[in-house]
């Protein structure tokens, strides 16, 4: 059993790690983390991740197409947040543009209405890095 500490990108893989591997986590920590890269792509300062993310071309000039959109759903953390059972703590920085707290407090609610205990640290004066976490 291991609890496991991560932030932006490590937040995507801590977010997968506890969902599939729930049995070995004890608790996890999450700073800003990405959770859905259906939603991240309208939302984010940087939507060509998401794709990157599921090994898919990206192109600004049109819609993602419905067969890229359902891939980057099984992509993504949030297919395996209904397994988590952990206590989780969510760092979110109110001003991120790269992943959006939205991403985070997605993932907060499910685990809430499942009974499953999980904090939210909102920090509203934070972008990406949160600078004023000490």
């Amino acid at each position: 059993s291991s609890g496991i500490n991560a932030e932006y990108g490590g937040g995507f893989l801590a977010a997968h790690l506890v969902g599939q591997f729930p049995d070995f986590y004890f608790t996890a920590v999450m700073r800003n983390p990405v959770i859905d890269l259906t939603t991240k792509i309208g939302t984010s300062d940087n939507p060509d991740h998401s794709f990157f993310e599921a090994g898919i071309s990206f192109d600004f000039t049109t819609a993602p197409s419905p067969e890229a959109l359902c891939k980057l759903q099984a992509k993504s953390p949030i297919v395996h947040a209904h397994k988590i059972t952990s206590p989780v703590l969510l760092l979110l920085g109110a001003k991120d543009l790269r992943v959006p707290p939205s991403q985070g407090l997605s993932l907060h609610r499910l685990l809430r209405a499942r009974g499953v205990e999980s904090e939210v640290r909102w920090y509203p004066e934070d972008c990406h890095p949160l600078k004023s976490v000490a």
